[in-house]
């Protein structure tokens, strides 16, 4: 194939010759110069061979010697002669039965992704032959990643699994598992060409017998469930739990929703109970914040049951801003909001998210990287920044990945973690990059791109990594937040409550599921008492005891001199004058926290993005299939992904869109 390549592109120049072998009209980013640049021989080979090769290790060595605009001629030229030769473009998939893939990150952004045990799965999405292809992209292709050994991330060992009958061809949905099974919820069919949806199903998929099925889900209260997409999803396996928050639905999620119908943004969030097979729906209580979709939802080990945290996301009216996070406390079934610290991140929709704690749990580490900012309109831009959320502390850390060879910037993608280290999975990387690896593998704890991914056994399929004492096989706490924290790479932060103080009914205190903490322990005890842990997985139980020196809260001290000097008269002096001192400043303490507490809550509503997606005559934009046209925002509407119950589920609701993604301006 690549002999036909280079003949190719060779036979065209010397027909032209290389002096007249020119590109005309060649539009790079954003910039509207028609452009001439001229190749020679020996650069166009070195582009064919870097894009042949899908490398993009390759492509930044070559960057400083070789243009963007060689490597985008050649990407065109390699198209041109393998669909004329016949050939099938290497990192496409073929079929979904066998065979090793390769998933081509340009085309495939919104797919679901699941890990269990030392498997990672990948369900339908939308993948494309060639970057000039336009529509029939949505597919239900499944594919697998072994993640039990060693691989190049230029090279991801993916192999296809057999093609689903039953469960539909969607992307923007979610892929739940717990420690034995998978199962799909939600998405959007294709709009290009129109697919009509059919009535809502829950697939399962038995990773033991590899088969499909449709479980006899009950509904907690009696209803119906409606298929979402565009929402944050999160799975807790070992608790085997699945939770879906937001997103929208529409004529390509809903059967029998005409498409003159304007969409529904929702608020609501749904829960699965793996083991009962029920449906939970939880009602908005507490804080209330604006319908959302594309957004980042992440478990957090912390409370009785753990606390799920609401990252990101928009609408196409207000984008949620990120220097406050929405908290959702799952035993009190109730939402509130937490300030953060630190420099805060971006506005952004379509990130991703994954879970770090340390060795002793005193801390939870929320590694969010990428995502896409739609403003101003029609100038959205992808991003390629790694931030830290550090919980309970809740501040944020940036990282500093300068002089790295960073994957390029990127969105709808998915992260994993694994063994200490995070697993990017597909995104959209724009228009002017046309191949990408698609797979990417971040040290987590020297906080660095790898080039290889350390395979091994997992951790059970929980959302937290054990430490085992060496940070090369699990996860060690980065120097970065330790110096936010304290303690060390093992735990012991002794940050223990959140810089910003949290709100009364706050979910950020009392005991956790997984260790038990003491914020008032006596002076000189523990305030992290150690646990044994048991995660049972498919190849039966496995135990893991967590070794981590517990965490005092300081040590007693004395001192047995004593003073014979009488000091009856020098307290009877003072304790008038230390007194009233005392109350004064407990006294502007009061104003002063009255005052920073009306701030917080002022700046919080300031700060939410109103400006939306603006056209030109000052209206809301919304995205299309093809293009955008002009949205209004017609006030808010109550609707129910459960008839018959009491509605919960609010939207705004706004002309139809495809996805706050835009990647077809």
């Amino acid at each position: 194939m690549l002999y036909i390549l280079i003949r190719t592109s060779l036979d065209i120049i010397g027909i032209l010759g290389p002096q007249k072998f020119n590109i005309y009209s060649l539009k790079i980013g954003t910039a509207n110069k028609d452009l001439l640049f001229r190749l020679t021989i020996p650069q166009l080979i070195l582009a064919i061979l870097a894009i042949t090769n899908y490398h993009v290790q390759i492509i930044t060595r070559l960057s400083s010697g070789l243009p963007m605009w060689y490597i985008v001629m050649a990407t065109a030229l390699i198209e041109t002669s393998a669909e004329a030769a016949g050939h099938e473009l290497k990192g496409l998939s073929k079929s979904s039965e066998g065979g090793e893939h390769q998933i081509k990150s340009v085309n495939d952004d919104t797919t679901p992704t699941a890990v269990v045990d030392t498997t990672l799965y990948i369900y339908g999405g939308r993948s494309k032959k060639t970057s000039l292809q336009t529509d029939n992209t949505w597919n239900n292709d499944f594919l697998k990643l072994d993640l039990s050994k060693d691989f190049d991330i230029g090279s991801a060992p993916i192999q296809g699994l057999p093609k689903p009958s039953g469960p539909p061809a969607v992307a923007l949905g979610y892929l739940w598992n717990d420690l034995t099974d998978l199962y799909l919820y939600g998405g959007q069919y294709s709009d290009s060409p129109p697919a009509t949806p059919d009535d809502f199903q829950l697939w399962k998929y038995s990773v033991s017998d590899g088969s499909w099925s449709v479980p006899d889900a009950t509904i907690q209260g009696g209803g119906e469930i409606k298929r979402a997409a565009e929402g944050a999803g999160v799975s807790v396996p070992n608790r085997g739990k699945g939770y879906y928050f937001g997103g929208h639905l529409d004529g390509y999620t809903t059967k029998g929703w005409s498409q003159s119908i304007p969409r529904l943004y929702l608020t609501s969030m749904i829960e699965y109970d793996m083991s009962a097979a029920k449906w939970i729906n939880h009602t908005e209580e507490g804080a209330s914040f604006p319908e959302r979709a594309d957004g980042v939802l992440t478990y957090i080990p912390w409370g009785e049951e753990g606390i799920l945290l609401a990252l990101g996301g928009g609408n196409n009216i207000t984008f949620s801003q990120l220097n406050v996070i929405d908290v959702f406390d799952i035993k009190n079934n109730k939402w509130t909001k937490q300030a953060t610290s630190g420099e805060t991140p971006k506005i952004r929709v379509n990130a991703c998210a994954a879970v770090f704690s340390a060795p002793d749990n005193s801390s939870h580490n929320v590694y969010m990287y990428g995502g896409q900012n739609l403003q101003p309109a029609g100038e959205q831009v992808q991003y390629d920044d790694m931030w830290i959320l550090t919980i309970p502390s809740f501040t944020w850390i940036k990282v500093n990945t300068d002089g790295q060879s960073n994957p390029p910037a990127r969105a709808g993608h998915s992260c994993h973690a694994y063994r200490g280290q995070i697993l990017v999975i597909g995104g959209y990387v724009g228009q002017d990059l046309s191949c990408d690896t698609g797979v990417y593998v971040f040290d987590a704890f020297r906080l660095e791109w790898q080039t290889n991914f350390r395979g091994g056994a997992g951790t059970g399929g929980d959302s937290t990594n054990i430490y085992q004492g060496n940070e090369d096989i699990f996860y060690g706490v980065p120097a970065v937040v330790v110096s936010q924290v304290g303690g060390g790479s093992t735990g012991g932060a002794t940050v223990t409550a959140p810089q910003r103080t949290p709100v009364a009914d706050s979910p950020l205190t009392g005991t956790n599921p997984d260790y038990t903490y003491n914020p008032n322990a006596p002076q000189g005890s523990p305030a992290i008492t150690l646990i044994t842990s048991t995660v049972t997985g498919p190849a039966g139980v496995r135990t893991t005891v967590i070794t981590a020196t517990a965490v005092s809260t300081g040590a007693t001290s004395g001192n047995n001199n004593s003073r014979s000097t009488s000091v009856g008269v020098i307290v009877g002096a003072t304790v008038g004058g230390v007194a009233f001192l005392i109350g004064a400043l407990l006294f502007l303490l009061f104003l002063w926290y009255r005052r920073k507490v009306n701030q917080l809550h002022h700046s919080y509503e300031e700060q939410q993005v109103t400006q939306g997606l603006v056209g030109p005559d000052g209206r809301p934009m919304s995205m299309a299939s093809g293009g955008y046209t002009a949205g209004t925002e017609n006030g808010r509407s109550k609707e129910d992904l459960m008839e018959g119950v009491e509605p919960t589920f609010w939207g705004m609701l706004l002309q139809p869109r495809r996805s706050l993604r835009v990647v077809n301006h």
